[in-house]
């Protein structure tokens, strides 16, 4: 087995880990941040400098399980069924990790004014990671931690979102660019790509870009030259996606996930209803158009659910309205209680995609230029491993 393959395969499957090895990992998560999508895991790089984002495992049996390597710092084995396959490391917590921000103490306001405090609510500490975090050389965050279609019922089957919402400080819902900039100057930003910018859908014409725009204009004020990728859902009004590039967003990235109407209905009913998958075909066009080139825009699709024959068509439906296709393995998380998304991915199916996308897009002459985002990061997906 190749490094591709493996990487393939621990994308997929996910791995066993030690004890350990598993308080390496939790360096990475110290606030717990559970995210909405498919992006959680620990970060790896392997021998031969493949980046991997993977999922894990304590109780879920699978072939592949991460030991401690005793001889080197971060150091990890990667074991198919007790024999070792693989060296790697695991990505150490970046030092800016420890630095704390400040919002406003409203629990004491709560506690002691009754009703009659005045001026500002006192500070307090909160540490960094509950606002912003590193994926490889990348920096993300959600600037709007909620997602209205929880409200309605009709949320995301694989999103889990809401299992860190219920412990958040209500401030950290809808981040204020404010806070946002406290952080990032704490934050050496010269030793990352770019930063993305992530959030769940609303019901108002923009789906969220409304929460999004002003955050990176204020953002481009402070860092004109810091790469931004957007990550939302497409618009009502498309005039939101002109308003985001004038506001200064380098990449966008609008995720179809699943091609067939049943699936997506099914799956991601309230996307499937508000953002049918025309509204992404044309949202696709509009991006390449404001950015006045193609290889800027990409969109993910989910393996793991849906047929092959399917998910083809929709990812030649992708590149054709100029999206660069971003393949994501369906992940089960075993810590969320009644966790009802489980995917059955076959790491050898999601490697032949990968490869499909990857002919279509030399078909058609087109290229990621992306400085920021999922593709960027390449830790969840093949695309820039396999080019």
């Amino acid at each position: 087995m190749n490094q591709i393959e493996l990487k393939a395969k621990m994308l997929c499957e996910g791995v066993n880990v030690d004890k350990k090895a598993g308080e390496l990992f939790q360096k990475q998560n110290p606030s717990n941040v559970k995210r909405g999508g498919l992006g959680s895991g620990g970060k790896i790089q392997l021998e031969n400098g493949l980046f991997v984002n993977v999922p894990f495992y304590r109780k879920r049996k699978v072939d592949l399980k991460i030991v401690l390597d005793p001889k080197r710092k971060m150091g990890i084995l990667v074991q198919c069924k007790g024999k070792t396959i693989a060296r790697a490391s695991v990505l150490p917590a970046p030092d800016w990790y420890k630095e704390t921000v400040s919002i406003a103490d409203y629990s004491v306001y709560d506690r002691e004014s009754h009703g009659a405090w005045r001026g500002p609510a006192p500070e307090k500490k909160i540490f960094i990671t509950n606002v912003i975090t590193a994926h490889n050389k990348q920096l993300a965050m959600s600037v709007y931690e909620d997602c209205k279609l929880f409200s309605i019922n009709k949320q995301c089957q694989f999103c889990v979102m809401d299992k860190s919402l219920c412990k958040r400080d209500k401030q950290l819902v809808i981040k204020k660019p404010a806070l946002i900039l406290q952080a990032l100057k704490k934050i050496p930003i010269e030793n990352y790509g770019g930063l993305t910018l992530n959030g769940g859908m609303t019901l108002k014409p923009g789906r969220g870009m409304e929460l999004l725009e002003p955050v990176v204009r204020e953002i481009k004020k402070e860092y004109p030259n810091l790469p931004i990728a957007v990550e939302i859902t497409p618009p009502e009004s498309l005039s939101w996606i002109n308003l985001l590039v004038e506001a200064g967003v380098d990449s966008l990235m609008m995720n179809l996930e699943f091609w067939d109407e049943d699936i997506r209905q099914r799956v991601i009913p309230g996307k499937n209803q508000y953002c049918p998958r025309e509204s992404y075909l044309q949202a696709f066009k509009r991006a390449n158009k404001c950015f006045g080139e193609k290889g800027r825009v990409s969109s993910c699709f989910i393996v793991g659910i849906e047929p092959i024959d399917s998910l083809k068509k929709g990812i030649v439906e992708a590149i054709d309205h100029g999206a660069i296709p971003s393949l994501i393995s369906g992940r089960y998380f075993e810590d969320v209680p009644g966790y009802s998304f489980i995917p059955d991915v076959d790491w050898k199916v999601f490697l032949e995609l990968s490869e499909f996308v990857i002919n279509e897009l030399h078909k058609r002459g087109l290229g990621s230029c992306d400085k920021a985002g999922c593709v960027a990061c390449k830790m969840c997906d093949l695309i820039k491993d396999l080019v």
